[in-house]
This record gives C-alpha cells, sequence and structure tokens, in this order.
C-alpha cells in the first residue's frame, strides 16, 4: 500500500506492516486500499452479539475468514479480531445469537504469528510455490 493511503491514526503494527508492502500471506491477504472490506465490517457490526465495530484489514482467500482491528469510540485499538460472518440479508436484522469471532489478537504481530504464518505453513504443505 502506498504510504500516502496509511492512515496515520491504524495502529503502527498494521502500518509497519503496509508501508514495506507486506501484504500477500497466501491464504491471507492485507488491504490494497483502506475501504476495500469496508463490507465485512459492516457485516461484524450486523452479525457479531457484541455489536462491536471493526476496521477490517485482512482477509483469507479460501473462505470468508477476516481480520480487523477493533474500534471503540471511533478510535482504532491494537486488538485484532478474527471473524467469519455469513453474510446475511443487510434488510434483515440478523437473528445470530452467538459470537463469530473465532480469535482475539493482542495486535497485527501477534495475528501474523499467531495464525497468518501457521495458515501459511499448512498451505505450504499442499501446494507447489511456483503455483502461487
Amino acid at each position: 500500500m502506498h504510504p500516502s493511503k496509511i492512515d496515520p491514526r491504524w495502529p503502527n503494527a498494521l502500518r509497519w506492516f503496509l508501508v514495506q508492502g507486506l501484504e500477500h500471506f497466501t491464504p491471507w491477504h492485507f488491504i490494497s486500499e483502506s475501504d476495500q472490506l469496508a463490507f465485512a465490517a459492516t457485516a461484524f457490526e450486523r452479525e457479531d452479539v457484541s455489536r462491536g465495530s471493526v476496521f477490517v484489514f485482512a482477509h483469507r482467500q479460501d473462505c470468508d475468514d477476516f481480520a480487523g482491528l477493533e474500534v471503540i469510540d471511533g478510535k482504532f485499538t491494537d486488538r485484532v479480531i478474527c471473524f467469519h460472518p455469513v453474510f446475511g440479508s443487510s434488510t434483515v436484522e440478523s437473528p445470530r445469537n452467538w459470537n463469530i469471532v473465532s480469535a482475539t489478537f493482542d495486535d497485527v504481530f501477534e495475528f501474523v504469528s499467531g495464525r497468518v504464518i501457521p495458515d501459511m505453513k499448512d498451505w505450504s504443505s499442499v501446494e507447489d510455490a511456483a503455483d502461487l
């Protein structure tokens, strides 16, 4: 992501990855535009029992898994929330009564080391690097 597109309000850990162009970690991918995954943030707000907010910055390419920074009172936090929405109707209140959150991490570095790297390792055992 070009540095001019990186919001200085985002935690330094996320900015650190993006300013260095570290965005592709197959099967995970980080945003290349700030509003690229806004649809997933909307699904989180509609479907999660916490009714909290996230700024979604990463998605897994083979399923509807997403990762976002928790937003509290309009401010980005370091906390990363991984979730799996169902993308139900946007005109009907979600009937969900369970948590769509699959994991939380203290920051982006914890997310990368705890979720992204293990997923990359799993993929590398079944997919040849030449196919990427």
